[in-house]
């Protein structure tokens, strides 16, 4: 893991990393909010979490991404969405206070010029945006 000091505002410290992440079998990058003393246990436990609940948020990722991409470029209906959309990067939190508010980042197929971020406040999207 790095750490990515922020002396100015330690708040906005963090770790960046990598970890297997079982519901795809494959690493997916990690940004952890932290201090030097290293991720939390409330945090370890928040990506388990994810990590068990991941086919049922797709489930609610689903219908907010089409909507979102749809209004942006002509897009299927998903079909599966584990084929058309990889996880890339799960933001995770202090972890400290409810509700979580958080982000997970997709590669898509329909464009593998943008991004799909989701953003998240405890297992609830909120919004998508498309980078590219």
């Amino acid at each position: 893991m790095t750490f990515m000091d922020s002396p100015n505002d330690p708040a906005q410290s963090y770790f960046e990393c990598e970890r297997y992440f079982q519901p795809i079998g494959e690493k997916i990058e990690l940004a952890i909010t932290g201090s030097l003393s290293g991720p939390t246990q409330q945090q370890k436990d928040f990506f388990a979490q994810v990590e068990t609940d991941y086919p049922r948020l797709v489930a609610k990722f689903i219908p907010i991404i089409e909507a979102e991409f749809g209004a942006w470029m002509p897009l299927p209906v998903i079909k599966d969405f584990n084929a058309e959309f990889k996880p890339t990067l799960l933001d995770i939190p202090a972890c400290s206070q409810r509700p979580i508010e958080w982000e997970i980042v997709f590669d898509t197929v329909h464009d593998v010029n943008h991004i799909v971020t989701v953003g998240m406040m405890d297992d609830e999207p909120q919004y998508v945006r498309i980078d590219g």
